[in-house]
């Protein structure tokens, strides 16, 4: 007696099988990380330099690198720096010097936070103005992953210069007849750059 044969049991367990995979599929896709959570593939980060300009570490060059958790960055360049104060008259003028100065900053990143693209880190350091002497400063560093190769670095925060004031009076011949709005000692603002990592 011939078998019967039965073309929709092997529909059936052809459709049984193209659901499965395609419910594991599914599941795989579901459990990798999101496309818009993927970091851009970078060469490496432990050596990079590049241009900065801006009022927290002057307007030039930075270079540094180090590993994971701590990186040590150099910076160099030219700093511009306006005092504002008040005449010492019954009006209270406002008066403001330019001075143009040169400062090194040698600073030390500690890593915060690590996101897709995105690193933070608390950086702290010395620095030395030509116009305010020796000083520190601290802040928060960021650094977006722009490509493989090219990282944007942006830096905010606060410097104190000790001897600043000192220093105005008697080397650089601030004025006598004004008092500064602000304590010259105290410093801050923020750095913008490109970082090259070859």
């Amino acid at each position: 007696m011939p078998v019967a044969r039965h073309p929709l049991r092997h529909g059936s367990g052809l459709l049984v099988a193209l659901l499965a995979g395609s419910v594991a599929a599914s599941s795989a896709r579901a459990d990798g990380p999101p496309e818009d959570a993927t970091p851009v593939p970078v060469s490496q980060r432990r050596f990079g330099f590049g241009p900065t300009v801006g009022f927290m570490s002057g307007s030039g060059v930075t270079l540094g690198g180090g590993g994971d958790l701590v990186r040590g960055w150099f910076t160099g360049g030219f700093m511009p720096i306006v005092v504002f104060a008040n005449a010492r008259t019954p009006d209270r003028a406002v008066r403001l010097n330019y001075y143009s100065s040169l400062q090194i900053n040698e600073d030390l990143a500690f890593h915060l936070f690590q996101r897709p693209r995105v690193e933070g880190s608390l950086v702290v350091g010395y620095k030395y103005n030509t116009v305010f002497g020796h000083g520190g400063g601290a802040g928060l560093g960021i650094l977006y992953d722009l490509n493989a190769h090219v990282g944007l670095q942006i830096v905010l925060g606060v410097a104190l210069f000790p001897s600043a004031k000192e220093r105005l009076v008697q080397q650089h011949g601030y004025p006598a007849d004004r008092d500064p709005s602000f304590p010259p000692a105290l410093q801050g603002g923020g750095n913008i750059g490109l970082v090259f990592f070859p």
